[in-house]
């Protein structure tokens, strides 16, 4: 079955399918192996524009940021040229944003990089901070 392309961005959405071959460039950052041989090999996702999935319906798939943590809102990703999307599949997309909440939940509390605590003088303190020689 033909699928058409989105209303807005048209072109680009064609450009990154015709790049893909309208087929779903995931690789495993989904977390599936994506290996119908089961020869042990990582292998692009095997999911098709237009192919039927019994729990999704039919397969449109979504041009998305490469690099989902750096450009992943909409905003930055609108403008990105074609080479820096990929096509998806809607369940890698999902699996793929899973394991970046995931990793974020996992992710300490406090800012470490930018702790200035040390560096702290109490304004009644009697010290004076080193700004160097007038």
């Amino acid at each position: 079955m033909t699928v058409r392309p989105p209303l807005v961005g048209a072109a680009l959405w064609t450009a990154v399918m015709k790049t893909a071959e309208d087929r779903c460039e995931c690789r495993g950052a989904c977390g599936k192996k994506h290996d119908p041989d089961r020869t042990r090999q990582q292998q692009r996702c095997p999911v098709r524009n237009g192919d039927h999935l019994s729990r999704v319906g039919l397969v449109v798939l979504i041009a998305t940021p490469r690099d989902p943590i750096n450009e992943g809102d909409f905003a930055t990703a609108a403008q990105l040229p074609a080479k820096r999307l990929a096509a998806m599949c809607r369940p890698c997309h999902d699996a793929v944003l899973r394991k970046i909440r995931a990793a974020v939940k996992k992710l300490p509390v406090g800012d470490e990089l930018f702790d200035s605590s040390a560096y702290y003088v109490a304004p009644s303190s009697k010290k004076q901070a080193d700004v160097g020689a007038a």
